[in-house]
């Protein structure tokens, strides 16, 4: 999620604000299957919109599958090659496939670390995959994504981090699925921000939403950064360097994130804002 605001799209409030009408009011939610390599990145997306009548909406989610991507399984082969290369103590041949490793992925585990090592002219110590590395992109498998299982809470429980009444917005109808909301708010005349979304993500426990604060907000919105307190909660703000800030914080296993956008170059300016807005969250 690179963006709250791609996740918005025209849905309706969950089930039981309908229900006492009697009203089979239309959603739409979203559904589908989202694959990603065990290192990080996108390998493909079909997540869709789907139109539902209401009380079917809870049936429809988004699925989030692990795979190791062709690039990082050639990756893998080679850089495994190296370690038994390294403990064969053919260090000419190791440093020639760390080099190729490097070139495709710079922070791929140890692989600089031990070039660095051969070029000193010292043989490194092989990579078992028992160590811990420091620096380096690793797999991720067990790092917590967003529609990861047994979540400690249903949506309705989050629907209080978006107030129908915010200062300065007019506040549109929710988009609901299983386990996250999102809510767009249109900025009132006069005022410099462009957009304001607030979304929350139920995880499976606090620590699995603590790793999204940093894996979705720390990571994408690295500028202008600073820690802050609002109404008790300990929460990040920080920019894209371009034209969106955030605010970020955990409840227990719920990732709570406001993101403003405004005109390229003012960024900065919205944190401010941000905070004000938070302060009128629970």
């Amino acid at each position: 999620m690179r963006r709250i605001a791609s996740l918005v799209a025209l849905s309706a409030l969950v089930l039981a604000l309908f229900a006492a009408s009697g009203c089979q009011k239309k959603v739409e939610v979203q559904a589908g299957t989202r694959t990603v390599c065990t290192y990080g990145e996108a390998v493909s997306n079909d997540v869709r919109a789907v139109t539902v009548a209401a009380d079917k909406a809870g049936s429809y989610r988004v699925v989030t599958k692990t795979v190791t991507c062709d690039r990082h399984s050639k990756i893998e082969a080679l850089y495994k090659a190296a370690q038994d290369d390294i403990a064969k103590g053919d260090l000419i041949a190791a440093k020639a496939k760390l080099t190729q490793v490097i070139a495709s992925d710079s922070k791929f585990r140890q692989a600089q670390v031990q070039l660095d090592t051969i070029v000193a002219g010292k043989k490194p110590t092989p990579d078992t995959g028992n160590e811990p590395t420091n620096t380096g992109s690793t797999p991720t498998t067990t790092t917590p994504k967003p529609g990861d299982d047994d979540p400690t809470g249903p949506v309705l429980s989050m629907l209080k981090w978006a107030p129908d009444t915010v200062t300065g917005f007019t506040a549109v109808g929710p988009t609901v699925d299983a386990m996250s909301f999102s809510r767009q708010y249109s900025p009132q005349s006069g005022s410099k921000v462009v957009s304001l979304v607030i979304a929350a993500e139920q995880f499976r426990s606090p620590d699995y939403a603590k790793a999204a604060l940093d894996s979705q907000v720390k990571s994408a919105y690295p500028r202008d950064a600073k820690q802050v307190t609002v109404n008790g909660h300990k929460a990040y703000v920080g920019t894209d360097g371009r034209r969106f800030a955030i605010l970020g914080f955990t409840q227990g296993g719920v990732l709570v994130q406001l993101e403003m956008s405004g005109k390229p170059g003012e960024q900065a300016a919205l944190r401010d804002q941000l905070i004000s807005v938070g302060k009128q969250l629970p």
